[in-house]
């Protein structure tokens, strides 16, 4: 997965450029998906139309609509946003007769859009699970808690044995600190446990090509190791002196706590002191 930097970078400049036609990989039985951009959506051809996630912008949605009509004559009518981030939930005015469907946090966040980014309005929402009908591939939504922010996601096609999620993880590297103010790191950890049970063949995240069941395993014990490391260092402050010493303690702990065992991971020496503060505020703090 693309750090979220470069993908704020290109997000930036998409507005004014052609985009080129995009990658479209077939997944299962009327299971496609489609990357351009740094940016990867899921595409499901079901009896009643078509079911699509995260068109990101509306140039980069209107390279979707074309390249889908390369695939089948029906038109998009379900649009599925993975959460309520601004960079993923463009370009629905390019279906205009598309529900659009998202997590029930999505609309209240929508609501305070001063950037024009946001659709219009949600169609369908949901609060921890909906099964989208349209005649097609079962396409299950799932909700965990709110990872990478309020109303992140699992989109779970049991028979084709592929899930997507957006923004929670990458590829052997940590996310740019920068990107990780609404992180929920105990929502992050459920999700991955979840992903895990799935037996997935294909399991696709936002910014990335690769399916690889691998990176979510990769991820989920790192996340493990994460969680144990800053909620050893939490138990410890407690029996010392309250949540005063872990209050007091804290700030001191993403220069102090290191996994040594991932130090070969990407970004690991410029990021991991982010990280480990997002962990402790999410057990500590509420997320």
């Amino acid at each position: 997965m693309f750090e979220k930097l470069a993908v704020a970078a290109v997000l930036a400049v998409a507005a004014p450029v052609a985009l080129a036609a995009p990658m479209v990989q077939q997944l299962a039985d009327n299971v496609y998906m489609m990357s351009e951009f740094h940016y990867v959506s899921l595409v499901v051809v079901g009896e009643d139309g078509v079911l699509i996630t995260d068109p990101a912008f509306t140039p980069r949605a209107q390279s979707m609509k074309a390249a889908i009509a390369g695939i089948t004559d029906k038109p998009v009518t379900r649009i599925v946003l993975s959460h309520e981030h601004y960079d993923h939930v463009g370009g629905t005015e390019v279906f205009p007769d598309a529900q659009v469907i998202c997590h029930a946090s999505c609309q209240a966040v929508f609501d305070l859009d001063v950037s024009g980014a946001a659709p219009g309005n949600v169609d369908v929402t949901f609060t921890d699970s909906l099964t989208v009908d349209f005649r097609g591939p079962t396409v299950n939504l799932y909700y965990y808690g709110p990872a990478d922010g309020f109303g992140s996601a699992v989109v779970h096609l049991p028979e084709a044995r592929v899930a997507f999620t957006a923004d929670l993880y990458e590829d052997r590297s940590l996310t740019h600190g920068m990107w990780m103010d609404d992180d929920n790191y105990l929502a992050i950890r459920r999700v991955l446990q979840e992903l895990r049970k799935m037996d997935l063949l294909h399991a696709v995240s936002s910014h990335s090509d690769d399916t690889s069941v691998r990176i979510v395993d990769e991820n989920a014990a790192f996340v493990e190791d994460l969680f144990n490391l800053v909620g050893g260092a939490i138990g410890k402050a407690m029996q010392e002196g309250g949540p005063r010493q872990v209050m007091m303690s804290m700030s001191m702990w993403p220069q102090e706590l290191k996994l040594p065992q991932y130090a070969d991971w990407k970004g690991y020496d410029e990021h991991l002191p982010t990280h480990v503060r997002r962990m402790a505020l999410s057990i500590f703090h509420g997320g």
